[in-house]
């Protein structure tokens, strides 16, 4: 005990000195540790903000309009529950989240669908990255990216990625895949002279339209519809009075001649981009020979009839 005293008495300054240290480094680590947890905290919460910001594409990548965030992630929700059945191979369970007229265009058949679209994107697994495009009152468009599954893959292929338009219907909750945007009924019809032109169905894509046709010849000659001497006599109007011509040359000059008394049915695609804004109020037919045999023979212009149908 003396020895302690004797120990104390002549290294009193250097024990409290030290012993200060001690206090002074436990401090310093313990403030050390709290600052260290915050910074944890606060880049986990960044992370989360940054996944959600990544997850909900709110804004538009062409018009910077934003869409509700619980709208986009119904939205977002449901294009990745359709790439997740894909890549589970659950081909039945995909196609399920299609539209009614997604499939009626363009997919009739399970079949269908596997070998023109899942045979060509999920030949292997993919990641997606989901952007907004653009939206209507009625739909909401992404443009979608697949990517290679690298973690399946094992290695990284930039070029082995495919882009789609998916659109999502607000009203049904299914998808339209493969740049369509959407597609309706038409049935609205016009007649001059016994020529009757009925527009069946409208089919809206992200670069196109294309319009389905009735087309009756009840005269006594033989009808062509267009000559296609030049590229701008078929064509539809948006309510911005812009005119879009057809892609005549993508059909047979034979498609547009009718026979007399008879009808046919036939769809032509016009060079209108999407734009929910600008809706398309009417086709026109402005190069209809009401007589093409007399139009052969006597090699002159003929009386032409323009024919336009209101949508």
């Amino acid at each position: 005990m003396n020895n302690i005293i004797r120990m104390w008495n002549q290294n009193r300054k250097k024990i409290i000195i030290i012993a200060a240290i001690v206090v002074f480094c436990l401090v310093i680590i313990q403030i050390l540790n709290k600052l260290a947890g915050e910074e944890i905290a606060n880049g986990k919460v960044n992370e989360q903000v940054v996944k959600e910001e990544k997850n909900l594409p709110t804004k538009s990548i062409i018009t910077g309009e934003k869409v509700k965030e619980e709208t986009t992630k119904t939205n977002v929700d449901i294009i990745e529950k359709f790439a997740e059945k894909c890549n589970k191979g659950n081909i039945k369970e995909a196609y399920s989240l299609l539209t009614n007229e997604c499939k009626e265009t363009l997919f009739q058949t399970e079949e269908a669908f596997t070998n023109n679209y899942y045979n060509i994107i999920f030949s292997e697994n993919r990641t997606i990255k989901i952007e907004n495009y653009k939206n209507s009152k009625t739909t909401n468009t992404y443009l979608v990216t697949f990517y290679e599954d690298v973690l399946s893959s094992g290695k990284i292929d930039q070029t082995n990625t495919y882009k789609d338009y998916i659109t999502v219907e607000k009203d049904t909750g299914k998808i339209n895949i493969n740049s369509l945007i959407s597609c309706k009924e038409i049935n609205k019809k016009n007649e001059d002279d016994k020529i009757e032109i009925n527009v069946l169905k409208q089919e809206i894509y992200k670069d196109y339209e294309i319009y389905k046709f009735e087309v009756k010849n009840n005269t006594e000659n033989t009808v062509i519809l267009d000559t296609r001497t030049t590229s701008k006599t078929m064509y539809i109007t948006d309510n911005q009075n812009i005119k879009y011509t057809a892609y005549a040359h993508e059909l047979p000059k034979s498609t547009y001649e009718m026979p007399k008394y008879t009808s046919k049915t036939f769809s032509i695609k016009f060079n209108k981009k999407y734009n929910s804004a600008d809706e398309t109020q009417k086709v026109t037919f402005s190069d209809v020979i009401k007589n093409y045999e007399q139009y052969q023979e006597q090699n002159e212009e003929q009386e032409k009839i323009k024919i336009d149908i209101k949508l």
